[in-house]
């Protein structure tokens, strides 16, 4: 587990969640359209991840019955989902063929924000995972 506590990956967050579309110097409109259309994945991961960050877990999810956490019950399916969710990102950046230079620099950075997502979120369920130990 790594030793970082939830207050430790806020910096890590805000670089792999808001960098891509407050900071990164786009170098094709086409490119950038293809991430603002993946935001919902990236949002469906930001949520929990984001609030075990901010408080330490997010025991909130689990027994939801709604569209996003129905069947989350455990950080173990939670881990499931989120990379599930993560996939369908990933999904979308394979579909997008660059037609030019910049367009392939940018996939090359949108995998690279994925990848830091997913990095994130794997810290971020880890922590998820010790708080539930400590619960139980």
């Amino acid at each position: 587990m790594s030793s970082k506590s939830h207050s430790d990956l806020r910096p890590a967050f805000d670089a792999a969640f808001i960098f891509p579309f407050a900071r990164y110097a786009w170098k094709s409109e086409r490119a950038r359209s293809c991430w603002i259309d993946l935001e919902g994945w990236q949002d469906n991961l930001a949520g929990p991840v984001s609030h075990i960050i901010e408080h330490g877990g997010c025991a909130y999810v689990y027994g939801r019955n709604d569209a996003y956490f129905t069947g989350v019950d455990d950080p173990s399916t939670l881990r499931t989902r989120l990379q599930g969710w993560h996939d369908e990102m990933v999904i979308g950046l394979k579909r997008f063929a660059p037609a030019s230079e910049a367009e392939a620099n940018d996939l090359v950075s949108m995998r690279q924000f994925a990848d830091e997502m997913w990095a994130v979120a794997e810290q971020a369920l880890q922590l998820e995972e010790a708080r539930w130990d400590r619960s139980a």
